[in-house]
C-alpha cells in the first residue's frame, strides 16, 4: 500500500481552507492532518504532527504567510512548503523563496493543479513558480544569494533596527522599544545601510520586503 503524503491547510477563510482540504482528501494518497485560521496555532501543529506538505496563504489575518514559511522552515526543516497568493508579482515570489518556501502558486489555479503541485514539490528540489520563466528563476536565485548573504552581514540588533524601520517606526519609537538611545538608532540605521550597500530610507524598506520581514 502507498504511503500517503501528510498536509496542513493555513488560510484564515474558512471557505477556502475547508474547500481545499476536502478536495486533497478525495485523492488516495492525500491526506490532510490538519487546518488552522492563523499562524500561532498552525506553527505548534505543523512542529508537533510535521506534515510532508504545508499549503499557506500568503496573507494571514495574525500574521503573513511568508513569515510563517520562515518559521516552518526553521522548525521542520524537511516540509516542504507551498503559497498561495491571490496576487502575483516577482517581488512577492522572491520574499517566499528567500523565506524557504517551496513553491509559490495563484489562488486561481484549478485544484488538479494544486494536487500535481503537491506531487510536483515532493519530488522536485528547485523552487517552483509556474508563472514566471526558467530564466526570471535562475535570475531570482543569484540576487537571492546575493541579498541573504548581505543580510547575514547584520548582527541581531542591527536587524531588529531594520525590522522595525520597515514597519515605519520613528527614531523615537525605536529607541522606546529597544531601550536604546535616539543617537544609537540612527548609528545602526546607518550601519545597516553601509552593509547593505543601500543609500535611502525607502532602500530599507524595499529590501526588508524582499527579504518578508514586513
Amino acid at each position: 500500500m502507498q504511503e500517503k503524503i501528510n498536509i496542513y491547510v493555513v488560510d484564515d477563510e474558512t471557505l477556502v481552507r475547508d474547500t481545499i482540504s476536502r478536495c486533497l482528501n478525495i485523492i488516495d494518497d492525500l491526506n490532510v492532518v490538519g487546518s488552522a485560521s492563523g499562524a500561532a496555532h498552525a506553527c505548534a501543529e505543523i512542529e508537533k504532527m510535521k506534515p510532508e506538505v504545508v499549503i499557506v496563504d500568503v496573507r494571514l489575518k495574525d500574521e503573513n504567510g511568508i513569515d510563517l514559511a520562515r518559521e516552518i522552515r526553521k522548525r521542520c526543516p524537511g516540509t516542504k512548503i507551498i503559497i498561495l497568493s491571490g496576487y502575483f508579482n516577482e517581488s512577492l515570489v522572491a520574499s517566499a523563496y528567500a523565506a524557504g518556501a517551496t513553491a509559490f502558486l495563484s489562488k486561481s489555479i484549478a485544484i488538479s493543479h494544486l494536487v500535481a503541485s503537491v506531487y510536483h514539490v515532493m519530488q522536485a528540489d528547485r523552487f517552483y513558480a509556474p508563472q514566471m520563466s526558467e530564466e526570471l528563476l535562475d535570475q531570482l536565485v543569484i540576487e537571492n544569494k546575493k541579498k541573504v548573504s548581505r543580510f547575514s552581514a547584520l548582527t541581531q540588533r542591527e536587524s531588529e533596527v531594520l525590522k522595525l524601520i520597515a514597519r515605519e517606526y520613528s527614531t523615537k519609537d525605536i529607541s522606546q522599544m529597544l531601550n536604546i538611545s535616539e543617537k544609537t538608532v540612527r548609528n545602526h540605521k546607518s550601519n545597516v545601510m553601509n552593509k547593505l550597500g543601500i543609500n535611502s530610507h525607502v532602500g530599507l524598506i524595499k529590501f526588508a520586503y524582499y527579504m518578508a520581514l514586513i
